[in-house]
């Protein structure tokens, strides 16, 4: 037996580790079954001499495809589909905000449900519905019965600003809809409304409360983290809590030449940040979307942009994600062709063979297999390159940072020391 070409060592917090660029799979070992891997790379082992040393390391490295060169079959996991470019709202820095907002008309259903057709058809299993702000559509609820019940599609979530729900709207929407999202941008009625035109806290409040009045499984808060509420994390912890919501966190992203620049946080409060989120929830992590950091250690190439994931603006035009919807990146149109043709386009081969590897400021990183380089639209905003290190690097690296400690910290307390 012997290791395919895509099996990486690596240490994690002074853990040795091996990771199936293929699969995700990483494994921590012991100085015996990191002796093992290390034969692995080099030359054919016996399956007894593997199993002699960790049979379930053998167990572990057969389920996780390290002894194969074959990829799994793709899929796109994940997408964002807008279903308008309506808003009722001016959010400054609104990420989904062009040239198009509260001019173009909406899609027909059937260019919708065609979109939908595309995606299941890809493998689709989560679908995010965003906008404008989708409840302008008084369809939204036949889009979202089409994508549970036409296309089977496991998950699918509604983002909206909070402010146009109806009871009626809800209601259709609860026997299929599986969590609603309403974004916040402050955690109390006085708190500064930095990205709103003024603070709707009350009413998103209401949003919520109607949410789980109408069965819904899942009422959702997303505030938006910046460099004026890095301190506020434990207060929007609080705030879902007491509404009984679900809650992770998105982080500001933008060009250092946006109206938004002032906000965005300095390495310190990145740091902060990092270490926030591993313990925020009484000594449990929070999630923040768009973040390249999780418990679950796994190993990656890239973010997966352009081909695990995908997003559809409101005229049907494919891009690899919601924060990279530019001209250059259109990789298709699920309006007028099929996705399999934006999945073959120049720009999916691109974000394909992008590589943490060779990222500048990434190569050399005890984290870059890892995290794959964090996301590449905060690359390309901040350096014009999508090849460059992550502007929110600091919090990543304070994140594995601690996790790193802790893990060190639970296997000393296992093998009985203080």
């Amino acid at each position: 037996m012997r290791f395919g070409d895509q099996v990486v060592a690596f240490d994690f917090a002074g853990i040795p580790m091996v990771g199936n660029m293929n699969t995700g799979y990483a494994i921590g070992l012991t100085t015996e079954g990191a002796a093992v891997c290390d034969r692995l790379r080099r030359e054919d082992v016996a399956e007894s001499d593997i199993a002699a040393v960790d049979a379930a390391l053998l167990e572990h490295l057969a389920r996780g495809g390290f002894f194969s060169n074959k990829k799994p079959a793709e899929a796109v996991v994940s997408a964002y589909l807008h279903v308008t470019q309506r808003c009722n709202l001016s959010c400054v820095g609104c990420y989904s905000y062009d040239d198009q907002r509260n001019c173009l008309d909406d899609a027909p259903l059937d260019h919708i449900k065609h979109a939908l057709d595309e995606l299941a058809a890809a493998g689709l299993a989560t679908l995010i519905i965003s906008g404008g702000e989708p409840f302008l559509r008084a369809d939204l609820p036949d889009i979202v019965a089409y994508a549970k019940n036409d296309c089977g599609i496991r998950a699918v979530t509604v983002l909206s600003n909070g402010t146009c729900m109806t009871d009626e709207a809800l209601a259709a929407l609860a026997p299929n809809v599986d969590c609603v999202s309403v974004s916040f941008d402050g955690c109390s009625a006085t708190a500064p409304a930095y990205i709103r035109e003024e603070q709707r806290f009350d009413e998103l409040v209401a949003a919520v409360k109607a949410v789980q009045a109408a069965g819904i499984k899942e009422a959702h808060i997303i505030p938006t983290v910046h460099a004026k509420n890095v301190d506020d994390l434990k207060d929007y912890v609080r705030l879902s809590k007491d509404l009984g919501a679900t809650l992770n966190f998105s982080l500001l992203t933008c060009a250092p030449d946006d109206e938004l620049a002032a906000l965005l946080p300095d390495e310190e409060a990145l740091r902060k940040l990092g270490a926030s989120l591993l313990t925020l929830d009484d000594g449990r992590p929070v999630p923040a979307m768009d973040a390249p950091v999780s418990m679950n250690i796994t190993v990656k190439r890239n973010c997966g942009a352009g081909y695990r994931g995908v997003s559809v603006a409101a005229d049907g035009t494919v891009y690899p994600c919601h924060m990279l919807h530019r001209p250059e990146l259109a990789m298709g149109n699920v309006f007028t062709g099929t996705l399999a043709e934006a999945l073959e386009s120049e720009v999916s081969a691109t974000c394909r063979a992008l590589d943490a590897e060779r990222f500048d400021g990434c190569s050399t990183c005890r984290y870059g297999r890892i995290c794959g380089g964090g996301c590449r639209a905060r690359s390309l905003f901040a350096s014009g390159s999508l090849e460059s290190q992550d502007s929110y690097c600091a919090m990543t690296m304070e994140f594995y940072d601690k996790l790193g400690a802790a893990m060190n910290a639970a296997l000393e307390k296992a093998k009985g020391g203080v």
